[in-house]
């Protein structure tokens, strides 16, 4: 079994607190505070390196490490507390030429070994079933768990054809998406049961909200300055308070940031387009206070008190409306998004590095979990 240590270090102002206030001794001693940098070494034989660290929430993880040669070797470790302690998973085939890692709702994790077979588990790690794989992208149904029970099923050539899926109905049991709104190619789960659907029918952004099995009823969007838009999603806060549709522009001075966008996480080529639903109103809000720097990536995520966070090239911060203010004390990052729960998550270049960040609106703290072999 492979050798556990974790090194927890506690921020200065905590340590400093801790030092000038002292204990009182006729009172239990209180719960000591959140890490806010966690570091841990898992022990494996050399040669290996973290090739991906997927978080389902604010305390349930897994990291996957692989060691490439003929084949490229694969060993999973599960973490269970925001990733101070990691146990071991056993891989179901660890061995192939290409492995990737998914984390989904709930207990549901899922991985590929290519060109072998998917491989899912419902019960964090601890038994796993196959699933077909073909080559062609297509995906098990386990895989769009982790934010509700619908999903969009389209094709891979991005030609029309999309359908409406539950993952916990079965294979079977799919919904055409309405002839006037066949353009969408971003399915969101909302947290009142409804269903959003976003997409861009040459070049203008459409949007609907209703029932997965029933009718659908579009939203008309304000137009604002920008460049052409190429996608578009609606984001909803963890608290299900905050409702957001972001379109993606096409590049400053450049062309098209084009391709199919990943339904769990998309990196922006540009400063987005923002609106903010309002009485099931789209209100335009524009972005101020940031210059954007063409050619660099930029991503936002709801941060729940009606703001989005944002990142992007020497910045991290908050969208009030719009109007951008630092974040003193966020890490500086290449990409952040929102897990199920609410925690935000971000990443840089860092291999084996996750950034967490719990609370509400910019009232929040901000963890580094750093997993090593």
């Amino acid at each position: 079994m492979a050798k556990h240590w974790g090194r927890v270090l506690l921020s200065v102002g905590l340590l400093a607190t801790a030092t000038a206030c002292g204990p009182d001794p006729g009172r239990p001693a209180a719960a000591p505070p959140s890490p806010t940098e966690v570091v841990v070494d898992v022990g494996l034989p050399e040669g290996f390196e973290p090739l991906s660290v997927e978080f389902a929430d604010a305390s349930h993880g897994y990291a996957l490490f692989v060691r490439c040669r003929a084949l490229c070797e694969a060993r999973l470790f599960h973490t269970a507390d925001s990733g101070r302690t990691w146990r071991p998973r056993e891989h179901p085939r660890p061995e192939a030429k290409n492995h990737q890692l998914y984390t989904g709702g709930g207990q549901v994790v899922v991985l590929l070994a290519e060109p072998h077979s998917w491989y899912v588990s419902r019960d964090a790690g601890a038994s796993w079933q196959p699933r077909p794989y073909d080559g062609g992208g297509a995906t098990p149904a386990e895989y769009h768990s982790a934010y509700g029970r619908y999903y969009m099923d389209c094709p891979e050539s991005g030609a029309a054809g999309c359908a409406i899926r539950d993952w916990t109905a079965g294979p079977t049991w799919r919904r055409e998406v309405p002839a006037g709104l066949a353009a969408a190619r971003s399915l969101t789960n909302g947290g009142d049961g409804r269903v959003w659907l976003s997409g861009v029918d040459g070049g203008r952004i459409v949007t609907a909200v209703g029932a997965a099995d029933g009718g659908f009823t579009r939203l008309a969007i304000p137009e604002q300055p920008g460049r052409p838009v190429w996608n578009a999603r609606v984001m909803i806060s963890g608290d299900g308070r905050d409702t957001w549709l972001v379109a993606d522009q096409e590049p400053l001075g450049g062309s098209g940031g084009g391709g199919r966008s990943s339904a769990r996480a998309l990196k922006g080529t540009g400063l987005p387009l923002l609106w903010q639903l309002r009485a099931d109103s789209w209100v335009p809000r524009a972005v101020t206070g940031i210059e954007e720097k063409g050619g660099w990536p930029y991503s936002v995520s709801p941060a729940g008190g009606g703001l989005l966070a944002i990142t992007g090239p020497e910045l991290t911060g908050y969208l009030d409306g719009g109007a951008y203010s630092p974040a003193p004390g966020a890490p500086r990052l290449d990409w952040i998004g929102q897990l199920p729960d609410g925690t935000l998550y971000g990443r840089d270049s860092s291999p084996g590095v996750t950034y967490l960040s719990s609370g509400s609106g910019s009232a929040r703290s901000w963890s580094t979990v750093e997993v090593n072999a």
